[in-house]
């Protein structure tokens, strides 16, 4: 008992000490109090028994299409100062609940997504929610506002896109744009190994198509903007805040290769989906 409420103080006292942080510095981002509050908020939810297991999830990742109105895209650039603020309240940490079978904890591996209508519909990547190992899928904004992932509503493996429905959720959206040319400002907010929304700059550098072992090929679009694991599903946005494509992988390349030991790293390729393999989703 003892042990217990010395937990329970250690808790309550990190969840104060989270809303003073926030309240006196609402620029200021704490990594480790904001995963304890995800997995405090998702864990509860699931509690209730309204969540939808994983396995269901991954069941609804075949259906092809989805129809929803969403919103337009203003066209009208962002200053600098007002970027960050204006784009990060429709970036969220997309968590998978689960359990590590050393402690009786629940854990939340986070990654990313954004918000495409305010009734709680998301982008995220088809890899971050193809998982059977945990309990469910929850998303969370930066302000701790946590939601139960309810539904898949349209997925595609070859292009890498997922579009979840959050429960009970109300948004702030982000428009999704025209494809953007080569050489297009764009800007990423993401969460790169538990930095959580962290806003990176760069260009786009070309588009080119990816192939599986299979020979299947995708097109992806190659962007300059840094980024890393933790970012998959995460927004590349114009200078407008409108979504030009979304993150899904990196590619080191190395000078050389010693028996099978890479060595001198070179160059690291960010690919990421085009906004038209979001659209055909949607359409």
């Amino acid at each position: 008992m003892k042990t217990f409420l010395c937990l329970l103080l250690f808790v309550l006292t990190l969840a104060i000490q989270t809303l003073y942080t926030f309240a006196a510095n609402p620029g200021i981002v704490d990594d480790v109090a904001l995963k304890a509050q995800f997995e405090r908020n998702l864990s509860a939810l699931y509690d209730t028994k309204k969540a939808t297991p994983l396995r269901t999830l991954n069941e609804q990742l075949s259906r092809p299409k989805a129809r929803t109105q969403l919103p337009r895209a203003k066209g009208i650039k962002l200053s600098p100062a007002k970027f960050y603020e204006s784009c990060r309240p429709s970036v969220l940490m997309i968590g998978r609940l689960y359990k590590c079978g050393k402690c009786t904890k629940w854990h939340v591996n986070s990654a990313s997504g954004f918000a495409i209508t305010e009734s709680g519909i998301v982008a995220t990547n088809h890899h971050v929610i193809e998982n059977n190992e945990g309990a469910t899928f929850g998303a969370m904004d930066y302000k701790g506002n946590t939601y139960l992932v309810s539904e898949v509503l349209a997925a595609s493996k070859a292009d890498d896109v997922a579009i979840i429905q959050l429960k009970d959720a109300k948004l702030k959206p982000l428009p999704l744009a025209a494809k953007a040319p080569v050489g297009t400002s764009v800007n990423v907010i993401s969460h790169p190994d538990g930095r959580f929304f962290t806003m990176t700059k760069g260009d786009v550098s070309r588009y080119f198509v990816s192939r599986t072992k299979t020979g299947k090929g995708a097109q992806r679009m190659a962007i300059t903007a840094d980024y890393a694991k933790g970012s998959s599903g995460a927004p590349v946005l114009d200078d407008t805040g409108a979504v030009v494509g979304m993150v899904s992988a990196t590619n080191s390349i190395y000078y050389n290769q010693v028996k099978g030991h890479k060595e001198n790293l070179q160059m690291v390729i960010k690919s990421c989906i085009p906004v038209d393999a979001i659209w055909k989703l949607l359409r």
